[in-house]
């Protein structure tokens, strides 16, 4: 076992857990957001409570728990796609590294958790009651007659008269169960006693079960070879208690003159114990914990859902999650039971399953998420309520359109007309107090250092994984105003943080909010790591943790938000040095300047009298314009990555001071482009002239809840020629 004394102390970009140091020791790579647990017990000595060992101690037991449960939740989840030696039939390619299991959530997104440890497991799973009672050969006097033996009893044997020899009895071995334990399962049971300790009895049920007996023959071993002090998990007596058992185990072996299998078994465990590390030929892989790009962020996924979940849940009654509205998830909550799983999953979460749909690309085929089926809201132009996930919906409307000066009526509204888009928060909490207000909540697994950094800096072009998180909360804000615009509406990133010093009274409180700065009006929420950890495990219920961020918000935005200029383009450019988003859309090159120029004039021109003639105030029709080789065709917004949209769409949502208004709420910022392909724009406006021209313009639209963010107008090749010709 290790000396966590001895450990060094991490943060790594990809991996949470421990691994093989390259000076021959080991590190411990901790979460995001420990940086203050580093700072204080990296160089920590002493024997309080803060010392190293024992806080490294208590949170590597804590983090093995929490694998070992992330991976029982995640064993037979059909939103997963698992691969390792219990399940073959899905190991189409191997794992990256022995013994580790591959969990794969979507497209190109997986990550390998390696949740054994052998030197731990093999002692839990050695337990047998049998192993344990051992089964031995007790020699007793019985009546049965050996007769290949009758030459050993001939001092004994009766003589009778005709010459023959009686025995009545024979001394022979008859197998018997003994209760009387030998030296290596008092060791075994003292090793197997101190883990069920620190797991804090999270441990299998038939170890669970006989938890008395192990800490009755755990005590033998005590009371012959060490003190009450002693622990192979205490800073003062750890190399000595190791000491202690070693030895204990060479003196049992030299001496032990039969080993069958059981005896073997328990060997094997201990030594494996007190002598291993990380060994990879014992299955435990390169290094123990949790390895990928998104690995632990799908780990604090879990564990955030989990405590919003169990605050919400009633066991009793089996309450049915009121306060949340949406989330993105299908975690198990012991008490639930879920009527749309039923069988093995019945205690997951997720009323709602879809299987190959339009809004992503479903690998697995088989997508859960939990949502309430009715928002209360309307779609604008359906007068459809929409259910939570409608609310977040992105649609592309080739429906015919009403221009408010223009009496053009629409006979029937077509559903086959539209495409559509579902991108999915992770965490939408309805909440009433003294009165309503919905918050958006992200789980980030990030570091409040990284949010730090970025203040000052204009990085969010170089760091998409920032970027898109971004603009894809905006998003989300911007769709729930466009449905509830009289509820406040609060937005944060749920990220995690240790906290030093804590006072008692902190123990159970959740967090506390960033009140140095905000990035774009989304709030940082500092959550408590430990507190979230301990919910998730069980360790504390829900119920009992204080959130203190009720009285937080304030409908305004602070000065100290992340304010960046655009990172778009702010003028025309027909002919552009970039790789085409659409396949289909025709670039124009043009022989000088005046030609772009002229080009350029006429587009802006007839922009302008479009939208003067739908009604729709665009003051900034160069800075709003999206180019037009990053737009898509109809062909295309089904297999887009769902990042398109936000990259493109709501990239500049909050960038300025004035993008709110004083209640903090973001103005809608719709954008436009030019498209030379009939099927972007198909919908014909036969009362909309152009001047000087007999050309009907043509437009269609993205939207989001009936509200336009993007409109395609249509231009013909022929029409920019024209202009061209004309201005020579």
């Amino acid at each position: 076992m290790w000396d966590f004394s001895q450990i060094d102390l991490k943060i790594g970009s990809d991996f949470v857990g421990i691994k093989a140091d390259d000076n021959g020791g080991y590190a411990f790579y901790l979460p995001k957001g420990f940086d203050d647990f580093i700072a204080k017990y990296q160089n920590a000595t002493g024997t309080d409570d803060s010392s190293k060992f024992n806080k490294v101690r208590d949170f590597f037991f804590l983090m093995y728990r929490t694998f070992r449960k992330f991976d029982r939740d995640n064993e037979n989840n059909s939103r997963v796609t698992r691969k390792d030696a219990k399940n073959k039939k899905n190991q189409d390619q191997p794992t990256l590294s022995t013994g580790g299991i591959t969990l794969e959530y979507q497209e190109e997104s997986e990550c390998i958790l390696y949740s054994k440890l052998s030197m731990i497991e093999r002692v839990l799973e050695t337990y047998d009651d049998l192993a344990i009672n051992s089964i031995e050969k007790k020699v007793r006097r019985s009546e049965e007659i050996d007769h290949s033996k009758i030459y050993k009893y001939l001092d004994r044997a009766i003589y009778l008269d005709n010459g023959a020899i009686y025995i009545d009895v024979m001394d022979l071995p008859r197998p018997m169960i003994s209760y009387e334990s030998t030296n290596i399962v008092n060791l075994y049971c003292f090793i197997l006693n101190e883990i069920i300790q620190q797991l804090q009895e999270d441990v299998p049920d038939h170890v669970y079960g006989r938890s008395q007996d192990i800490q009755f023959l755990s005590q033998r071993f005590r009371d012959n070879y060490l003190t009450i002090n002693h622990s192979l998990f205490d800073q003062d007596t750890f190399e000595e208690t190791i000491t202690f058992c070693k030895e204990a185990l060479d003196n049992t072996d030299r001496n032990t003159h039969y080993k069958d299998a059981d005896y073997w078994g328990l060997y094997e465990a201990i030594e494996i114990f007190l002598y291993g590390g990380l060994n990879p030929d014992l299955d435990d892989g390169d290094f123990w914990g949790i390895q990928g790009e998104q690995g632990f962020d799908y780990v604090w996924e879990d564990m955030c859902q989990t405590y919003f979940f169990k605050k919400n849940f009633d066991p009793i009654y089996n309450y049915d999650f009121d306060d949340i509205c949406f989330a993105d998830t299908d975690i198990p909550i012991d008490g639930h039971e879920n009527s749309n799983r039923p069988g093995i999953e019945k205690n997951r979460v997720g009323n709602w399953n879809f299987k190959g749909s339009d809004d992503k690309l479903n690998k697995f085929g088989n997508e859960w998420l939990h949502q309430k089926l009715n928002s209360g809201g309307r779609h604008p132009k359906r007068g459809k309520i929409l259910s939570w996930r409608e609310v977040f919906c992105i649609e592309w409307d080739l429906n015919m359109r009403i221009f408010p000066n223009v009496q053009y009526q629409i006979i029937q509204y077509k559903i086959s007309k539209l495409l559509r888009r579902y991108p999915q928060p992770d965490l939408i909490w309805l909440r009433s107090i003294n009165t309503d207000y919905i918050r958006i909540i992200d789980f980030k697994n990030v570091s409040l250092k990284k949010y730090e950094d970025y203040r000052n800096k204009f990085l969010e072009e170089t760091d998409q994984s920032y970027r898109i998180a971004l603009e894809k909360q905006l998003g989300y804000e911007l769709a729930l105003q466009q449905t509830f615009p009289d509820i406040p509406i609060y937005n944060c990133f749920f990220i995690p943080f240790y906290f030093t010093n804590k006072l008692e009274s902190d123990q159970k409180f959740l967090g506390t909010m960033e009140d140095r700065f905000n990035i774009r009006g989304i709030e940082i929420f500092k959550a408590d790591f430990e507190v979230i950890q301990k919910v998730y495990l069980g360790i504390i219920e829900a119920s009992d943790v204080l959130v203190g961020w009720e009285n937080y918000y304030q409908p305004k935005i602070e000065a100290t938000r992340h304010i960046h200029p655009s990172r778009k383009q702010t003028e025309i450019i027909l002919l552009e040095n970039q790789i085409l988003k659409s396949d289909y859309v025709p670039l124009i090159s043009f022989k000088n300047e005046k030609q772009i120029k002229n080009a350029t004039n006429y587009i802006i021109k007839q922009v302008e009298i479009f939208f003067e003639t739908i009604g729709e105030n665009m003051p900034n029709l160069v800075e709003s314009y999206f180019p037009y080789s990053e737009s898509i065709l109809a062909d295309e917004f089904k297999k887009v990555n769902i990042e398109y949209f936000y990259d493109n769409l709501f990239y500049d949502l909050g960038e300025k001071q004035e993008d709110r208004d004083a209640k903090g709420k973001l103005k809608v910022k719709p954008k436009w482009c030019i498209t030379f392909h009939i099927n972007s724009t198909p919908i014909e406006v036969p009362q909309l002239k152009i001047p000087n021209s007999d050309l009907c313009r043509r437009y269609g639209t993205i939207d989001i809840v009936g509200t336009p963010i993007l409109y395609y107008i249509y231009f013909t090749l022929p029409e920019i020629l024209d202009v061209i010709l004309k201005n020579k």
